[in-house]
């Protein structure tokens, strides 16, 4: 049975993804060529397959890190053949089972410079809760001119602030059988739950982040996109969709997806400037 838990407060699914962890265990599968799913029933990982090794994105949490092994080893992989542990943003449940991963595999691990400011900056946006963390060696920074590059894979990166100051979307080419090229995306962090008047009062930060937020979508919404990849998997409702994978259809190629999901944050966050009672900054 594949777990599709509700949509509740985050906190709640990290007690149970970090107390619980089997309780959204989930069994890996493919996205895309070379594309694997290896998260958990509340936020993903991906591993891609290269050439010259493997490349995870997003480690999930520390008492996850069990689960994203198994599921590489189910798929056929070796965990100790990733190289490189691509980093979306800074929150807990993307980055919480770093340390662990790039000291089990020797991978290097990269982030946005503008998060890796951020989490030294603003430890407390972490959000672990309190859950096993360790720190770790952040090797190398993303850059919107510069692909990052491992063997026949070439990802394109590009900054998109709003979730937190460096969240970081993906962007890769993939090769169906018959030669067909598919774009593949990733938005680094679409949620809203750091971008609410209460949030930024308590925290102390400007609404001018609900406006980097939207120019991120503006410069997103007219990419072409046929497999989005969610950052976490009810985002674009990927579980759903298992059951309507085949030998001759992928229910994750459909572009209509990414320009929904743009269409649809943007549309909230428009909406939630709307009825707020902060102004940006000056």
């Amino acid at each position: 049975m594949i777990p599709s838990p509700q949509f509740k407060d985050p906190m709640e699914y990290l007690v149970q993804g970090c107390e619980r962890p089997w309780e959204v265990a989930i069994e890996p599968f493919k996205v895309a060529p070379r594309t694997y799913y290896v998260g958990n029933a509340w936020v993903g990982a991906y591993l891609l397959e290269t050439s010259e090794g493997l490349i995870l994105v997003d480690s999930t949490m520390q008492p996850q890190v069990y689960i994203v092994f198994e599921g590489i080893r189910k798929l056929g992989f070796d965990p100790r053949d990733i190289k490189l542990l691509m980093l979306t943003h800074m929150h807990y449940d993307h980055v919480g089972g770093a340390r662990v991963i790039a000291e089990h595999t020797g991978a290097k691990v990269m982030m946005s410079r503008e998060d890796a400011h951020f989490l030294r900056s603003h430890p407390e946006q972490l959000f672990d809760n309190g859950y096993a963390y360790g720190e770790f060696e952040i090797e190398d920074h993303y850059s919107d001119d510069a692909p990052v590059v491992l063997g026949d894979l070439k990802i394109d990166t590009m900054l998109t602030p709003g979730h937190t100051p460096g969240t970081t979307s993906f962007f890769f080419d993939v090769t169906e059988s018959d030669g067909t090229i598919k774009r593949c995306g990733l938005h680094g962090g679409i949620g809203l739950n750091t971008l609410t008047d209460e949030f930024l009062q308590e925290h102390g930060f400007s609404a001018s982040t609900r406006s980097d937020y939207l120019a991120s979508m503006a410069r997103l919404k007219n990419l072409h996109v046929d497999i989005t990849l969610g950052s976490h998997p009810a985002q674009v409702s990927m579980l759903e969709k298992l059951p309507l994978i085949t030998d001759a259809h992928n229910p994750f190629d459909d572009p209509s997806v990414w320009q929904w999901l743009v269409a649809q944050r943007t549309r909230q966050v428009e909406e939630l400037i709307a009825r707020s009672s902060m102004r940006p900054a000056c």
